[in-house]
């Protein structure tokens, strides 16, 4: 028995760095973006159409990686695409022309996106429970964060060594990050299950689009993806508070460098682990409840940072809040995919709500950047900074009003709030 749950905690956190590293090389600008520029040859503008090119078509391929992980083998699928990003990271170290970058860009889409988004999800999620979901998407959560903290970490030492103008020091990180995915791609071979049991395999083969118009029908569907459309709402604007401290506080970059790194490295490897721990040992064994209790507490910290922003006096006041935005934020991240557990789900479509969840959810991604960047532009920091705390005070409503709707539904006991019957399934 102790060998099994070895195994299994094994297995999540291979899914859990799998899924996590795997869109490194396609965020590669995140830490990289002057290198590209001097070694690969690209303007900002260039480097900026590249990473546009693979979000336009993340969201295409969100629904339809659904489909796939309630389809397909997952250790077959995982193991492909991981091994697929790999190579593909390899033709990226031979620095090829702004054409080739946006087709591999694509390609890194094709096999982060539609084979490895909600494979990896939906395999974590069968690993635990209908109780055990807030613990397992938790640790899969911060299992990510080490993942890409520790690899980005060793890259950035391994860049360091080279000499400043030597193009083969950007070549090597490229080549640590391929290596690194066929690793895992072979060890999710042996790990991975498929997903389905012997006896879904006809109901799995028989699936069609049908099924995907059925999820959509399900109320439980909207509930969830609403509430990862609020909290992903809160994750985006949280990513301009280095730029809030150092406008409105005058906290130096360096400073605020160190606070980026700290909500986005530090904290999303340890929230989502903490947050699987209080839906596993606290009176509230929900996911759902968690969310709503951490936004409620959102809501009143971003509150508090409207008051502040007006009449800004002590930053480290400014920066506790921010601390605390964090924490609730990349707590509830490591959740939100658990309430589509937690209604019980059925695992033959866990996949394909998990898809469409995704593609709703992930709306943010469209609007916040650009929206707060025109406020950035045009407006007075104060103000533009307000701006932002309103959108993600309205973005904590929603959250609190579609996880007391969900709650609701959890209570009539009504799994998957009830959709008709699915052929297949």
């Amino acid at each position: 028995m102790q060998t099994k749950n070895s195994i299994r905690w094994l297995t999540l956190a291979v899914i859990s760095i799998s899924g996590g590293i795997s869109f490194d090389l396609a965020y590669l600008r995140y830490i990289y973006q002057i290198p590209m520029a001097k070694f690969m040859g690209f303007s900002n503008t260039e480097i900026g159409v590249i990473m546009s090119t693979f979000g336009i078509t993340a969201i295409l391929l969100y629904a339809p990686g659904g489909l796939i992980s309630d389809k397909f083998s997952h250790r077959k699928v995982m193991s492909g695409a991981m091994i697929a990003t790999g190579i593909l990271g390899a033709i990226m170290a031979t620095y090829p022309p702004l054409w080739a970058m946006l087709l591999i860009q694509v390609a890194f889409a094709i096999t982060t996106i539609l084979l490895l988004w909600a494979v990896s999800i939906k395999a974590a999620s069968l690993l635990g429970t209908r109780e055990e979901q807030g613990k397992i998407m938790g640790w899969m959560e911060g299992l990510r964060g080490v993942g890409v903290m520790g690899l980005a970490l060793f890259t950035v030492w391994v860049f360091a060594q080279f000499h400043p103008d030597d193009p083969n020091s950007l070549k090597a990180v490229i080549l640590i990050y391929s290596g690194t995915y066929v690793a895992l791609g072979i060890a999710c071979w042996f790990l991975v299950s498929d997903g389905f049991a012997q006896q879904d395999e006809e109901q799995s083969s028989a699936f069609s689009l049908q099924h995907a118009l059925r999820v959509l029908k399900m109320p439980t569907t909207w509930y969830c993806s609403m509430i990862i459309f609020g909290v992903y709402t809160i994750y985006a604007i949280l990513s301009y508070s280095t730029n809030y401290l150092s406008e409105i506080y005058g906290m130096s970059l360096v400073a605020a460098s160190y606070m980026g790194i700290i909500i986005n490295k530090v904290f999303r490897a340890i929230c989502g682990p903490l947050g699987g721990m209080v839906t596993s040992y606290s009176r509230w064994r929900s996911p759902t409840r968690v969310i709503q209790f951490l936004s409620g507490l959102c809501l009143c910290v971003i509150a508090l940072l409207y008051v502040v922003t007006q009449s800004p006096l002590s930053l480290a006041l400014a920066i506790g809040l921010i601390l605390l935005m964090g924490f609730t934020c990349y707590a509830s991240r490591g959740l939100y995919f658990a309430c589509i557990g937690e209604v019980n789900t059925p695992k033959q479509i866990l996949g394909t709500t998990i898809g469409i969840c995704s593609v709703i959810g992930f709306l943010p991604d469209v609007f916040v950047y650009p929206l707060v960047g025109y406020w950035q532009d045009t407006l007075p920091p104060a103000l533009a900074y307000r701006n932002m705390w309103i959108m993600g005070g309205c973005a904590s409503l929603l959250v609190l009003l579609f996880t007391a709707l969900l709650i609701s539904q959890i209570k009539r006991g009504s799994p998957a709030g009830h959709a008709a019957p699915l052929k297949g399934v």
